[in-house]
């Protein structure tokens, strides 16, 4: 019996090889010809444009937003002492900051320990010291923490300009690029030059027009889209 186990163990053996070998093929042909399908799905267009199906669309929540003239808001960020009254932080800036602030701004106010109660205030002053200015907000209810410092968080909009979101904006090899609906269901990339980066939206001084439809969510998988046609 022993020699009659091992000699069906022994026939096995070139069988079991040849269905190995047989599914090694197998994998390889299937993995080869998703490769060509991949291959013929990113394909470079005439325009080098990168379609986009309604499926992949709806998949990624791709998202288009116009360009279009805009407020953009920066906001200051710094820390200042509150006075006795606890109604009013007076805080220092620099002079890059303290350009962009002025009397009636608005200003979000919280102690550093915890961010859970916010305070809505204002400022209310500006006085410049040499390169720096002293800034004062006025809460508009009396601030309950013990904290000697607030945190200011103050929302500025120093000039309207033609803007896209800040997550349409692609940083590649030292430029900014963003992809441009050329028709429905294809993008093709667009160099642009940016100037003022605001907590929302990025200001465009060269590479858009207004109207012009841009991907915001989804960018990035277009862009990697895209660089596969290169290759």
């Amino acid at each position: 019996m022993g020699h009659a186990y091992h000699g069906q163990q022994g026939q096995l053996l070139p069988l079991i090889s040849r269905l190995t070998v047989a599914l090694i093929v197998s994998l390889a042909v299937s993995g080869a010809a998703r490769a060509q399908g991949v291959r013929e799905h990113t394909r470079p267009t005439p325009d080098r444009s990168t379609a986009v199906t309604e499926s992949q669309a709806a998949e990624l929540t791709l998202t288009l937003t116009e360009a279009a003239v805009r407020p953009i808001q920066v906001w200051v960020r710094t820390s200042g002492a509150i006075d006795g009254t606890r109604t009013t932080v007076t805080a220092s800036l620099g002079s890059a900051d303290a350009a962009l602030v002025a009397a009636g701004q608005r200003v979000r106010a919280f102690a550093p320990e915890t961010r859970s109660r916010m305070y809505q205030a204002w400022i209310t002053r500006v006085m410049p010291r040499g390169d720096r200015a002293d800034v004062t907000a006025t809460l508009t209810r009396r601030a309950l923490e013990d904290s000697s410092h607030y945190i200011l968080e103050i929302v500025t909009e120093p000039l309207e300009a033609l803007s896209v979101p800040n997550e349409a904006i692609i940083e590649s090899g030292g430029a900014h690029v963003v992809y441009v609906q050329d028709a429905p269901g294809r993008y093709a990339p667009r160099e642009i030059r940016i100037g003022l980066q605001g907590e929302l939206y990025t200001q465009i001084l060269e590479g858009l027009a207004a109207g012009e439809q841009v991907v915001t969510f989804g960018s990035f998988f277009i862009d990697a889209e895209h660089k596969l046609k290169e290759f």
